[in-house]
């Protein structure tokens, strides 16, 4: 009996023993890059990454700006590289006492730590580094911020995504991001059914009207605590769209054989290389339009546009849509009698199939 304790004694002396010298050689690893002297955490952070933006703080991403920045960055924090940083000191604060929170891709990266030296070597008298960095902040935080150039990528490959214009109604319908459905912030609550079903595996990216812009951020936090997994903003919103990619250059419309019609022919051409020359609004029912549409559609049912004609901007063409022509035609008759003086509106009397990736094949109706 004796033997058997003094065994599992020895056994347990030499488990500890091990483990004891992992221990140690794991905190004899030393980074092989300077630290910075002042560390923060996510919960320090997490204060000053929201909008309104705090006065007195910027964030700094020391990450590549591509891929790294425009894929995913912490709300509201500006693009440095530290590749670059001696070239764009011109961005930070004049203020050397403001607050400098730099990061980078996590606790083995050094950019942050090198652009915090750097940043304290210029004067700059309250800089921290969020060791842990960007994937620390996504584990953690209700939803992160992306560029407009990997917004356009999802919209480009057909992504799984639904992607939300927090801005007032009316802003919406005076142009918006192709693809966008209006769900304006203050109507949240009333409008969440337009929402997609799946809330695990489709990427919900909201926009707004800029960066200082709120509206965006007070709507993914909302869609955080709806259960939706993947929440994003795209600050630059439509103002920085129209700056990237261009807006809409006028057209004129060929008609289609009926009254009202579009010629499906010039339609099909026109999404495809032009898809912001033309108001395009799909009077499906949100249902219908989130399990596939236009890319470049927005989602008005008929109902709606009864409600809100007068408020449909006639600034460039107008065509309704649906999934057989039917409804499409009544919104163009309603919105007529309700706007008679509108020129350039049209709807297309065409049946349309579409996919949940928002390919679609069109059956102009005989």
């Amino acid at each position: 009996m004796h033997k058997r304790l003094l065994a599992v004694f020895m056994m347990m002396a030499l488990t500890m023993t091990v483990m004891a010298g992992a221990a140690a050689a794991e905190e004899g690893k030393q980074p092989t890059f300077k630290e910075f002297h002042s560390i923060v955490d996510y919960k320090y952070v997490a204060k000053y990454a929201k909008m309104p933006k705090p006065n007195g703080v910027m964030i700094v991403d020391s990450r590549p700006y591509k891929p790294k920045f425009v894929a995913g960055y912490i709300p509201t924090a500006v693009s440095i590289p530290t590749s670059q940083f001696d070239k764009m000191t011109d961005l930070l604060p004049a203020n050397k006492d403001d607050l400098l929170i730099f990061y980078c891709g996590g606790f083995k990266c050094a950019l942050s730590h090198k652009a915090a030296w750097k940043a304290e070597k210029l004067g700059y008298t309250n800089v921290k580094v969020y060791a842990a960095g960007f994937p620390d902040f996504k584990k953690h935080h209700p939803y992160y911020s992306i560029g407009l150039e990997t917004l356009n990528d999802m919209i480009a490959n057909g992504d799984q995504y639904a992607l939300v214009d927090a801005r007032p109604y009316k802003k919406y319908l005076s142009g918006a991001i192709p693809s966008a459905i209006g769900i304006p912030e203050r109507e949240f609550a009333d409008k969440r059914g337009m929402l997609p079903v799946d809330k695990a595996g489709t990427a919900l990216v909201y926009y707004c009207g800029g960066y200082k812009c709120a509206l965006s951020h007070k709507s993914a936090i909302k869609a955080r605590y709806l259960g939706y997994k993947k929440v994003m903003v795209a600050e630059a919103g439509y103002p920085g769209w129209k700056e990237m990619f261009g807006g809409a250059d006028a057209v004129q419309v060929k008609a289609g054989a009926m009254e009202g019609a579009v010629d499906t022919e010039w339609f099909l051409a026109t999404i495809k290389s032009n898809p912001d020359a033309i108001t395009l609004i799909d009077v499906r029912d949100p249902e219908e339009y989130a399990a596939g549409h236009f890319p470049s559609a927005i989602n008005m049912p008929v109902d709606m546009v009864e409600k809100k004609a007068k408020e449909i901007p006639t600034d460039k063409p107008i065509v309704f849509s649906c999934a057989t022509g039917a409804r499409a035609g009544e919104a163009y008759y309603l919105f007529m009698d309700l706007v008679p003086d509108a020129k350039n509106v049209y709807y297309l009397e065409a049946t349309n199939d579409f996919n949940e990736d928002n390919t679609y094949e069109v059956h102009p109706n005989k």
